[in-house]
């Protein structure tokens, strides 16, 4: 898929769900450079993100309903007006993109990153920053109890709100320092594809600690398979796998394995 294709498709859809992420999460395993394309097919829809509030935002719509190069010029001077508007430097970004500005569109899109602190927007930027990551979002957490923090954060993880969502995991992980699933949260919660130490740094030394985790091994596994390291993915999801087939991790691990497997020698899909 081109780079274009990958804009088109985050401005098109700002949510995942399960279903679709092995498929997703495989192809990031490729090994092959993105070839990028530096127009777009036709002009972009806006992304507006409901509950993100902006001034902006009819006048980002009325701009993208012209043509690339012409939204991106009607943008400019609102992106230099309200350069903390997610709304506009998100869509300011993707109209340069699709103009084929593509260096001015990956400041524009590091600026919506910023910008949209604890928010879809500041998600779907990085996305596009790091096309060579899975394009849909950020892993999400999947507890296997009732813990009302981990299941809260787990409701504003996929409303966007990952850093609302991190801080709900770390208090989860404070009280509960012997809890596996609470740390593994916490980690999960620092992703940042700018910054993967953030997360990997606090699920290795929890290999150690608690070796017979399968939250433990299903996550390390989930976020190497998102960040494109298809060997050592596959070592934790089977190694997820032993530690119980029947459960649910134990399940969508045997997923990603069958997907993964079908990529071949090189991480591509058959």
């Amino acid at each position: 898929m081109s780079v274009a294709s990958r804009v088109r498709l985050v401005v098109a859809v700002i949510t995942v769900v399960v279903a679709g992420t092995v498929a997703g999460v495989v192809l990031a395993t490729r090994q092959t450079p993105v070839q990028v394309s530096v127009q777009c097919a036709k002009s972009p829809k806006p992304l507006i993100v409901p509950g993100v509030p902006s001034p902006y935002v009819a006048a980002v719509r009325s701009a993208l309903a012209h043509s690339p190069k012409a939204a991106a010029q009607l943008l400019e001077p609102l992106s230099q007006q309200a350069p903390n508007d997610p709304v506009v430097q998100f869509n300011f970004g993707t109209a340069l993109f699709c103009a084929g500005y593509v260096a001015d569109a990956e400041q524009a899109f590091q600026a919506a990153k910023k910008a949209g602190y604890d928010t879809f927007y500041e998600i779907q930027a990085d996305a596009i920053l790091h096309p060579q990551f899975f394009q849909q979002g950020y892993p999400i957490f999947e507890p296997q109890t009732a813990n009302p923090l981990l299941v809260q954060g787990v409701v504003l993880q996929r409303r966007g709100k990952q850093h609302s969502a991190e801080q709900l995991y770390s208090r989860a992980a404070r009280l509960e320092p012997g809890n596996a699933e609470a740390q593994v949260a916490a980690a999960v919660g620092r992703f940042d594809e700018d910054n993967l130490s953030a997360s990997f740094s606090r699920l290795g030394p929890l290999v150690v600690r608690f070796p017979n985790s399968q939250s433990v091994r299903y996550h390390l596994g989930l976020l190497l398979a998102w960040t494109g390291q298809r060997t050592q993915a596959i070592k934790e999801f089977r190694l997820a796998l032993a530690l119980g087939p029947r459960t649910p991790l134990g399940a969508q691990s045997a997923t990603f394995l069958k997907g993964l497997h079908a990529g071949g020698s090189n991480g591509t899909v058959k």
